[in-house]
């Protein structure tokens, strides 16, 4: 089913509205480019598409601010700031063919979260549209401007289940007058991260650091545990690195940015190559990833400073030990991106039984039954539980 791409805000606002009327499911998305991602969205009765909002509304290079539709692509988006030297500190997978609101409604994030945080952190206004029809504008263009906001992180990570994210208000940030990477290779993860720690009780602020596995690391052209970090900023900041860092190897410009692209984008690489595979993401306190590395044998890569490990497998046989020993050990994770069979048939999203998550997870329900009361929208998207 071709999905029906509404021009103007108006009319995707006309759409949902006399869908729900109907008391029609609706598959809401951007341009797919993470459709094997989350849970599986039911059959449903109508396909609609952002991809057609794309307009840039405002833009305040001198305020570092900006406002656009979500449908505008990604890689566009920041081809239009790169020209001020400005950007959206994000660096999410499928960085050629997401629109903004995809990687928002997804929350997709990259190596420099360590530095700038993900969406929750840059997003400071939105407008969504609900299936009553309704814009409802939440924030402002003001970084410091934090009224109504939590309305908007709502939104942030939702898989399009509670509205239709519409347009996206952004403060920017400047593009790091020069970066350099410093990598480290190691016989194990231990050593690894032994060193990750002495690097974050240091002054140094890395914009990236990140670890890989030896599989992983295969990709880059290194041998071991890689640790890999990426720091931004003047000639002076960057001799400071150089300093304090000992008996690294240090990347020349032009490789920094090929190996930071290929680690942005080793999930759509490695869907591409496999086409059963499996990405887990499993998240633990910095003192917990000593031991989960320890359970993992296949590939992955650790957001080395926020406790996030993505699991690479080439298939629910080579993953689904590992899952089962993460629901033992009440650990939070995700299935990430599988194939459809396995998001139809397996538990995707692995919650405590006890603690925070569940009492979110209960609150999140809420949330769906006030804005979706008849469950139409994007049912089953957010990883099979909403």
């Amino acid at each position: 089913m071709l999905p029906c791409m509404p021009a103007t805000v108006n009319e995707l606002s006309e759409l949902l509205c006399e869908q729900a009327s109907r008391n029609a499911s609706i598959s809401l998305s951007g341009n797919r480019s993470k459709h094997r991602m989350g849970g599986p969205v039911l059959p449903s009765d109508i396909n609609i598409s952002t991809g057609a909002l794309r307009r840039v509304l405002e833009y305040e290079p001198r305020d570092l601010t900006i406002s656009v539709e979500a449908g505008l692509p990604f890689s566009e988006l920041q081809k239009l700031l790169a020209v001020n030297g400005q950007m959206i500190a994000l660096d999410p997978p499928f960085v050629d063919r997401a629109t903004i609101g995809g990687v928002v409604a997804s929350n997709s994030s990259g190596p420099s979260r360590r530095a700038y945080g993900t969406a929750r952190d840059l997003v400071i206004g939105m407008t969504f549209v609900t299936l009553e029809g309704k814009l409802v504008k939440s924030g402002g263009m003001v970084v410091k401007n934090v009224a109504g906001l939590d309305m908007a992180k709502l939104m942030i990570g939702s898989f399009g289940t509670l509205a239709a994210i519409a347009s996206l208000n952004f403060r920017l940030h400047s593009i790091p007058e020069a970066t350099k990477t410093f990598l480290y290779s190691f016989k194990d993860a231990d050593s690894a991260l032994a060193k990750r720690n002495e690097i974050l009780r240091s002054v140094l602020q890395p914009l990236a650091l990140d670890l890989l596995s030896p599989a992983a690391a295969v990709r880059v052209a290194r041998r071991g545990f890689v640790l890999a970090l990426r720091a931004g900023g003047s000639e002076a900041v960057l001799k400071r690195y150089e300093r304090e860092l000992c008996g690294e190897e240090v990347l020349p410009a032009a490789d920094d940015r090929e190996f930071w692209r290929t680690v942005q984008e080793f999930t759509p690489e490695f869907l591409s190559r496999q086409p059963d595979g499996v990405v887990m993401r499993i998240s633990t306190p910095l003192q917990g990833m000593p031991p989960l590395l320890k359970l993992i044998a296949n590939p992955f890569i650790c957001r080395a400073a926020n406790g996030i490990t993505h699991v690479y497998a080439s298939s629910w046989a080579a993953a689904s030990r590992l899952w089962k020993t993460v629901s033992q050990l009440q650990l939070r994770a995700v299935i990430e991106f599988a194939p459809g069979a396995i998001r139809e048939s397996e538990e995707l999203w692995r919650i405590p039984a006890d603690g925070p998550e569940r009492e979110a997870f209960v609150m999140m329900e809420k949330v769906k039954q006030m804005f979706d009361p008849g469950r139409l929208l994007n049912r089953n998207r957010l990883y099979g539980r909403i």
